[in-house]
């Protein structure tokens, strides 16, 4: 398993949500709304096309200091869950796991660290093609112990794309055609639906119809990477520390 894995679901979450959000046209609302005049889905949106109310959401989702996300996703045929704490400055930290293995991440500004347990390693060892024997040393010099990635690595542009905020919802000028389903909740709160298509992929995303009009749910089926994530803890305080440096493997030491 290696960081492309993360990389792909969060680059297919942030891809999904842009899409939803691109400013191009729309279908207009088919009529499967609650159908109370009243409710808090029908007055926070009301007038409000499907395109419109997924842009209100992009700014909202922008404009946040810190928030959750949580989920599962399939990519290369491989399944995994994933739970990231993010904040706007860059900063995130989290777990996800995918074929048995599991991993911690957490970044603090620039500087990357990641943490897996012996089948993470393994697994990584074995798609570098790297010995049995290499292997091997490398899980032993890794166990319980945290890798610093390589400064120039921090901050290439692959960089892990949960920890960005901005980047995640930043305005997509390619048209997309929305519609506005059936009326729903997420967790208690009342919210619309808008679904799209993205090739062989239907995209979904609920947006909060009460309080600020976050998106609380983004769902893709079909295609080749489905998944689905939650959204929460919005502007809840995130913080992030580096490990103790006792805890943390000097990347040089992996050369040779």
């Amino acid at each position: 398993m290696s960081k492309r894995t993360l990389m792909a679901a969060a680059s297919l979450c942030a891809t999904a949500v842009m899409a939803l959000t691109a400013c191009g046209g729309e279908k207009k609302a088919d009529g499967k709304g609650s159908g109370d005049s009243n409710s808090a889905t029908a007055e926070a949106f009301k007038g409000l096309s499907a395109a419109q109310i997924s842009e209100k959401a992009r700014v909202a989702m922008a404009k946040l200091d810190s928030f959750k996300v949580k989920g599962a996703m399939s990519t290369d045929g491989q399944h995994m869950t994933f739970d990231f704490a993010v904040a706007k400055k860059g900063d995130c930290q989290g777990t996800f796991t995918t074929g048995g293995a599991s991993a911690e991440i957490r970044q603090v500004g620039d500087a990357a660290y990641m943490k897996g347990d012996e089948r993470f390693w393994q697994q990584m060892g074995g798609e570098d093609g790297s010995s049995s024997k290499d292997t091997d040393a490398l899980v032993e010099m890794l166990k319980g112990r945290w890798f610093k990635m390589p400064a120039q690595d921090a901050k290439a542009d692959d960089k892990f794309p949960f920890c960005d905020i901005e980047t995640m919802f930043e305005k997509d000028e390619k048209e997309g055609h929305l519609t506005r389903k059936e009326d729903t909740e997420v967790n208690g709160t009342p919210a619309v639906t808008l679904t799209g298509k993205d090739g062989a992929a239907t995209q979904t995303l609920l947006v909060a119809a009460k309080g600020e009009p976050y998106a609380l749910r983004m769902t893709v089926k079909g295609g080749k990477e489905p998944g689905s994530f939650d959204f929460s803890a919005f502007n809840e305080p995130v913080t992030v520390t580096a490990p103790p440096a006792g805890e943390v493997m000097d990347p040089d030491k992996l050369k040779g």
